[in-house]
């Protein structure tokens, strides 16, 4: 398979499609293609929205790819829109497989961050507009699950979309088409897949996109390889909490199960989530060492995100029975003020007692535990921002005027201290699109399929 020439027919995308042209151009090829595609709808959002899948092809190889599993994460959906394109004028990658694609599966949540769709492409616009459903709102993460002291059996619309897709395609590839906000681009994958790491490194670099060579996203990652690891389940979760949290460690727990989780009771894919970045900086991938140990950069991010989230939950207690407008945002942002606060506790006591913390720290590390955490962080109290952003326009007390002030301010404060401390630059849309599709054809051309 020639890569390369494939990633060259991307188009040079200068913004991000909203729900209405992903959903209106499935329509219109499969439609326009008969022969080839096959229209259904495997459920309706919460607001009774129907969510399509296109499946192309026949072949006993069954590839599903759903995007934005996340609403704030539209990249896959370019990624998706593109594909769905090529498989009609390319008989090759027909050829044995059958396709099933979800342009957008929570088309809810989506249209709420269409403000920042078009540009302008930076960090305090995209904290502006940003929109992260709670925990058990979320389509990836709420899958039914039991599992010693926690069980989920509350799927919401969304999910129950994807719960029939998977269990009507029985895929051989799941992708979930993620993508990060801040960083360098990492990949998770089911079971180690040597045969494509070459291409899942080489993919960014040359686009000089940097690896995310800091630490994992969340602490019990296990790595393949560097900037691959294997795909998170929420057993690993619990059994994490149940380790270094206190109490019952369901408490932790945000939602349900993800989709990996779901489909290894079905069918067993393989399955691939590529993160890639809006903003990247140089510093993600710098190895440098910088003579502080891993446990000191990792407890003074954990004693930055404490403060961060100790002043939002002042703001929250202080005012949230006044916020009626925006009251998804509201909720969602109250959420995981909590759930983020409670697991601190948890990342305090890892860094004090798991191997490893005596290392000197790199320059890559140092940058993700006291800014790209800052910068995830800054997103959930801009959420709150803006709900109370919204009852300000509809009416609102002093004392929420002056809340909302406060909140902007300190946005706009973390945001300045992230430019200046990572410089960061914005990664092109085409760039991105290209490793996302560059991932899955690598994985496919490993596995054989």
């Amino acid at each position: 398979m020639d890569i390369d020439a494939l990633l060259a027919r991307v188009p040079d995308y200068k913004e991000f499609y909203g729900v209405d042209e992903l959903y209106g151009h499935a329509v219109r090829v499969a439609k326009a293609n008969p022969a080839l595609c096959r229209l259904q709808y495997v459920g309706n959002s919460k607001a009774g929205e129907p969510i399509p899948m296109v499946s192309v092809g026949d072949g006993p190889e069954s590839i599903l790819l759903f995007a934005s599993p996340h609403p704030n994460e539209p990249i896959g959906a370019m990624m998706a829109y593109f594909l769905l394109d090529e498989l009609i004028v390319d008989e090759s990658l027909r050829k044995g497989r059958s396709w099933h694609i979800i342009p957008c599966i929570d088309p809810d949540g989506t249209r709420l961050n269409e403000g920042w769709f078009a540009g302008p492409y930076t960090i305090r616009n995209y904290a502006k507009h940003f929109y992260r459903p709670k925990g058990d709102d979320q389509a990836e993460w709420s899958f039914p699950i039991e599992y010693k002291t926690f069980k989920f059996d509350r799927p919401i619309p969304e999910t129950k979309a994807l719960m029939k897709a998977i269990e009507d395609t029985r895929p051989s590839v799941m992708y979930s088409l993620h993508n990060a906000g801040f960083g360098g681009a990492y990949y998770y994958i089911s079971f180690p897949l040597e045969k494509a790491y070459d291409t899942f490194h080489r993919l960014p670099k040359e686009r000089n996109l940097p690896l995310s060579l800091g630490e994992p996203e969340v602490p019990y990652c296990q790595m393949f390889a560097p900037a691959v690891y294997r795909t998170n389940l929420v057993t690993d979760a619990y059994d994490y909490y149940e380790k270094y949290g206190k109490g019952d460690p369901a408490q932790y727990m945000f939602g349900g199960a993800s989709s990996r989780d779901f489909a290894d009771k079905v069918c067993k894919p393989f399955t691939l989530v590529a993160e890639v970045p809006y903003f990247m900086s140089p510093k993600i991938g710098d190895l440098s060492k910088i003579g502080r140990t891993r446990r000191e950069v990792i407890l003074e991010g954990v004693d930055r995100s404490r403060k961060m989230l100790s002043f939002v939950q002042e703001v929250i207690d202080e005012t949230i029975d006044e916020v009626e407008e925006g009251a998804i945002l509201r909720n969602a942002a109250a959420q995981f003020t909590k759930t983020l606060a409670k697991g601190l506790d948890g990342e305090e006591k890892w860094a004090g007692e798991a191997d490893g913390m005596d290392e000197e720290a790199t320059v890559a590390q140092e940058a993700d535990a006291l800014y790209v955490n800052v910068f995830y962080k800054m997103l959930i109290v801009s959420m709150y921002r803006r709900a109370l952003g919204m009852q300000v326009e509809k009416g609102a007390s002093d004392k929420l005027k002056k809340a909302y002030h406060k909140l902007d301010e300190a946005v706009d404060g973390w945001a300045g201290e992230i430019e200046e401390a990572l410089k960061y630059e914005v990664v092109p849309v085409r760039d991105l699109v290209q490793i996302q599709y560059g991932a899955l054809l690598a994985v496919l051309d490993a596995l054989g399929k």
